[in-house]
C-alpha cells in the first residue's frame, strides 16, 4: 500500500497499471525483434536490439518495464509448481533466462 502510494505520487500509476503497462512494452518489443530463444549466446543481437530500442524508451515506460520484468523473474524464481513435467520446468527456466538477461540490459 505505502509503495503504491510513493509510485502514485512519482509516476501516477498504481502498481497494477504499472505492470499492465510493462507488458505492452513487452509485447510491443517483441514484435520488432526477433524471437528470444532463452540462450545467452544465441540471444546477443535481440539483446543488442532490445538495447537500442530501450534507449529511445520514455522514462516512465522503461520503469514499467522494468517494474514488469522483475515480477517476472520473481514469479519464475519462487512461485512454481513443485509438480510440474520436465517439459513444463524446462520452459519455465527458459522463461526465466529471457527475462534475467533482458532486466540485466535494462539495469545497465
Amino acid at each position: 500500500m505505502i509503495i503504491d502510494n510513493l509510485f502514485k505520487k512519482k509516476f501516477g500509476l498504481s502498481s497494477e497499471a504499472k505492470l499492465r503497462k510493462g507488458l505492452q512494452v513487452w509485447c510491443d518489443l517483441n514484435k520488432i525483434l526477433p524471437e528470444a530463444c532463452g540462450v545467452a549466446e544465441n540471444d546477443k543481437v535481440r539483446l543488442s536490439l532490445f538495447s537500442k530500442k530501450v534507449a529511445v524508451l520514455s522514462k516512465r515506460k522503461k520503469e514499467c518495464l522494468k517494474f514488469w520484468l522483475e515480477g517476472q523473474v520473481h514469479d519464475y524464481k519462487y512461485n512454481f509448481c513443485e509438480f510440474c513435467t520436465p517439459s513444463q520446468e524446462e520452459f519455465e527456466r527458459k522463461q526465466l533466462q529471457i527475462f534475467e538477461s533482458h532486466l540485466e540490459v535494462l539495469q545497465k
